[in-house]
């Protein structure tokens, strides 16, 4: 990605934060600093966007957890009627299905209806509060999305669930993960591992990570060192901190489940 798509990247992440929740003093900066650098945009560039989300994702909202008025809302929604017999969500969702600001359109869906665990990592995207966010844009944006399901390889942690998803094209990813048990960063951290037998003789990192709640789902961004070609499976292992650059520590979890035969001549217990 060249860097005056990242800027753009970033400040659109900003700007859709912006509108759904505060922005800390460094985003403000950073995101006016951004403004600068694209005069096309302004700081309320989604809240027309949000207003419509809110009001759409609410829109039989008996506890009354929007906080938008009512009158408010069915103001909004009226805008969205439908000439037919679809339903008014369907219709509003259609509506950004076909708009040039659909990806960011759901950014703010998402920023409205998620909640996700803390997680600390390294080497990728701080800002913990973006991953539903970019997550979604990538399910939503990607033509060439992978997913599999993650599958333990041990009975230590059979309880562990979740998915991958991967881009090859966009060489970005996600993995969401329930059930991993915390680590102590100072003694080992998590390790995401890409297997592409195409292009790489080993399996590329992906990145290391911390859990540090165990309530929740947490979500991780991938962030390979090296480029990908055909991503053909994931695996995590248990490693010192900051990771290694080959492993030789038993697999944890690995997606999908079965290895993908290659020419490494490994077992399936390790990397």
């Amino acid at each position: 990605m060249d860097r005056t798509k990242e800027k753009l990247e970033n400040l659109l992440d900003l700007l859709a934060m912006r509108s759904v929740m505060p922005l800390s003093h460094i985003e403000e900066l950073e995101m006016n600093h951004l403004l600068d650098e694209f005069p096309e945009y302004t700081p309320d560039y989604f809240e027309y966007t949000a207003a419509i989300a809110d009001a759409s994702l609410y829109i039989h909202d008996e506890h009354n957890q929007s906080g938008m008025p009512d009158s408010v809302k069915n103001n909004i929604l009226n805008q969205f009627k439908s000439e037919h017999r679809e339903s008014l969500a369907l219709k509003i969702f259609k509506n950004f299905f076909h708009a040039p600001r659909m990806a960011w359109a759901l950014t703010c869906l998402l920023a409205i209806g998620t909640s996700i665990s803390m997680i600390e990592f390294r080497n990728y995207e701080t800002n913990y509060r973006n991953l539903p966010m970019k997550k979604a844009v990538l399910e939503f944006s990607s033509d060439d999305l992978i997913e599999y399901n993650w599958f333990a390889q041990s009975d230590d942690f059979c309880d562990c669930s979740g998915t991958v998803i991967w881009s090859d094209d966009g060489q970005r990813g996600f993995i969401t993960l329930a059930g991993l048990p915390m680590n102590d960063p100072t003694q080992n951290q998590y390790q995401i591992w890409i297997v592409d037998p195409n292009m790489h003789a080993n399996p590329v990192d992906g990145g290391v990570f911390d859990i540090v709640t165990g309530d929740a789902p947490t979500i991780i961004p991938i962030n390979p060192k090296l480029p990908i070609g055909k991503a053909k499976g994931f695996a995590i292992t248990l490693e010192q901190p900051g990771g290694v650059v080959i492993s030789e520590q038993s697999l944890i979890l690995t997606a999908p489940k079965e290895r993908p035969e290659s020419s490494y001549g490994i077992t399936q217990t390790t990397i």
